[in-house]
């Protein structure tokens, strides 16, 4: 029986000339198309220069520029450890996408976790901080995984309960 790939939409530092794309290319995720959302979504960027992507139920809104993937059943689970979906820093979400500007496609993309979303919007500075893409010149900013404290994800959890200024026990 053959794995199924999921189409995943990569709007940040896994991009192709981002910092942590070589992890989708070691894992023989095949480049399946530019892409951006089919609906507005929110897109800040918080701690360590890491974008996170919201839903845009507090503002308009912007269409998300990215690409999109093929991944496999192990690329997924290498990418969820990366985005650190067992730790509550990111969820996958299922959302659509245009590619190519022609095709609507289901593909899953890595959202803020909804227990801080809100108040990350909010602490970025709402609608004003929305971005329509995450550039090389946000990327020069990047904290890669090695340069956090703690950890890789984990140091990114703790970074940003600093950044809202509350416990991890004590979600927003």
């Amino acid at each position: 029986m053959e794995d199924t790939a999921t189409m995943v939409f990569v709007y940040g530092t896994l991009k192709r000339g981002f910092p942590n794309h070589p992890l989708l290319a070691a894992c023989g995720s095949p480049f399946a198309g530019a892409a951006s959302t089919a609906a507005p979504v929110s897109l800040v960027i918080g701690p360590y220069s890491v974008p996170f992507l919201l839903p845009s139920s507090s503002s308009s809104g912007r269409l998300v520029s990215g690409e999109l993937y093929a991944a496999s059943p192990n690329a997924l689970a290498d990418l969820d450890t990366l985005e650190g979906t067992h730790l509550g820093v990111y969820e996958r979400r299922r959302l659509t996408v245009v590619v190519d500007g022609e095709r609507e496609v289901e593909a899953e993309a890595y959202f803020a976790n909804t227990s801080y979303a809100k108040a990350l919007w909010q602490r970025c500075g709402g609608e004003a901080a929305e971005i329509g893409e995450y550039t090389l010149e946000h990327a020069a900013s990047y904290v890669p995984l090695s340069g956090r404290s703690l950890g890789a994800s984990a140091g990114l959890m703790h970074a940003i309960h600093a950044f809202l200024g509350t416990s991890p026990d004590n979600n927003p």
